[in-house]
């Protein structure tokens, strides 16, 4: 016998304009009451997913992230206020979840999605959405999905372009099969160093709230077997086919826990031998054009405290840089976006490549005139201008110094 449906008014209000959808109806109504939905990240994507899951009424949503609310995550994570900056982003979203569905369960997990605690975590779940923003825990989410049994919603944004689709073990491709091995750390980018528009992340995020929806009322085709691509410039999803692999079963024993050191970030050379050198930022003015100009460039004595690695306060605050040039080692489309002021592009793959061609040889030399002279080197997140450093080490230079977090640090200052 079927169980009626069981709404209070509030919930007739809330709900009858879905409701009246003949292809939802009460029944499906129901079944987002009573579904119980884990949502990894309230961060861009998870944002706009918890809002529409919240509206939408899904009876319990267990929420996990363990990031505080910064910034910096504003124009994207609008679930989120700057009243709020420095709270837990799950408390925040919580909040915001509760005031607009008073109705709805919020279960907050202010914890990291790892091997050891992700099968106790998601027990019980009937979808897992996954909006984190790193491979560790992607990776983890995906292999505890595939033992639960349940969908595993994705997305996964940069810039103006994103990738979505269901991942189902036993029923559909599941994640290992579009990325089989797990990129290693600093190859791949992330928005906190290539950037993301903001917009883009309320595109994905609500779709993927809408394939949890259609996956929980069994309205529609849940977006398996392919993923879509969107790219904000022109509006437009394509969407390619995505074939499931021969596996074996999934082990009901818990994956091993991932390194949380091993989180993607942008700081992948990329070829580049047009634009070698370029400009001073326009809004810099105590730059010289000429560092050989410099006559107070810093040299560090053999006492200096300092190592290769040094902070921005260090570098802005101790005074014991003034005067020391700011080398951006990024690409010429990055450093164009954004970079420091004052700072001058001198690119990686442009330091990588001494000794291959004369006027590269000589740009280096220009832009670093003296090899005892100090220099800063920052990137995106710190892992180019190590490299750029190191390398120019064994070139004779003396007194490098990469700066810690690259230009993410800076912006956070």
């Amino acid at each position: 016998m079927t169980v009626p449906p069981d709404f209070s008014p509030l919930e007739y209000k809330l709900y009858g304009r879905q409701m009246i959808l003949p292809e939802l109806g009460q029944s499906g109504q129901q079944k987002l009451k009573d579904a119980r939905v884990a949502v990894i990240g309230a961060g861009g994507l998870g944002a706009p997913a918890l809002l529409y899951l919240a509206g939408a009424g899904v009876g319990t949503v267990v929420l996990i992230d363990d990031d505080e609310v910064e910034i910096s995550n504003l124009h994207r994570q609008v679930i989120h206020s700057f009243a709020r900056v420095g709270t837990p982003k799950a408390d925040s979203a919580a909040q915001t979840m509760r005031e607009l569905n008073p109705t709805i369960t919020v279960q907050v997990i202010k914890e990291r999605l790892t091997g050891a605690n992700a099968d106790s975590l998601l027990q019980g779940a009937t979808v897992l959405v996954d909006g984190s923003d790193n491979f560790a825990t992607r990776y983890t989410a995906s292999r505890t999905a595939s033992r639960a049994g349940i969908p595993h919603v994705w997305g996964a944004i940069l810039g103006f372009d994103a990738q979505m689709s269901v991942f189902w073990n036993g029923r559909a491709p599941v994640y290992e099969d579009l990325y089989p091995v797990e990129p290693a750390p600093g190859s791949v980018p992330n928005c906190a160093t290539a950037g993301v528009i903001g917009a883009l992340a309320g595109v994905v995020g609500t779709s993927m709230a809408m394939e949890t929806i259609k996956l929980i009322t069994g309205v529609g085709q849940p977006l398996t077997g392919q993923v879509g691509y969107y790219t904000g410039l022109t509006g437009r999803w394509e969407y390619i086919p995505l074939v499931a692999s021969p596996r074996e079963p999934a082990k009901t024993s818990k994956a091993p826990e991932p390194k949380l050191d091993e989180r993607p970030t942008l700081d992948e050379p990329q070829n580049a031998t047009q634009g070698l050198v370029q400009g001073t930022s326009q809004i810099a003015t105590q730059q010289p054009k000429n560092l050989s100009d410099i006559s107070n460039i810093f040299r560090v004595g053999e006492a200096s405290p300092y190592g290769l690695d040094i902070t921005f306060d260090d570098y802005f605050d101790s005074g014991d840089f003034a005067g020391v040039p700011l080398i951006d080692v990024r690409e010429p489309h990055e450093f164009e976006a954004l970079s420091i002021p004052g700072a001058i592009n001198l690119l990686l793959s442009v330091i990588e490549s001494v000794g291959e061609n004369r006027s590269i040889d000589q740009e280096i030399e220009r832009v670093l005139p003296e090899k005892l002279a100090a220099y800063a080197l920052y990137c995106a997140a710190g892992v180019r201008s190590r490299t750029a450093a190191q390398k120019l080490l064994t070139l004779g230079y003396g007194n490098l110094y990469s700066l810690e977090g690259g230009l993410s640090a800076w912006l956070a200052r």
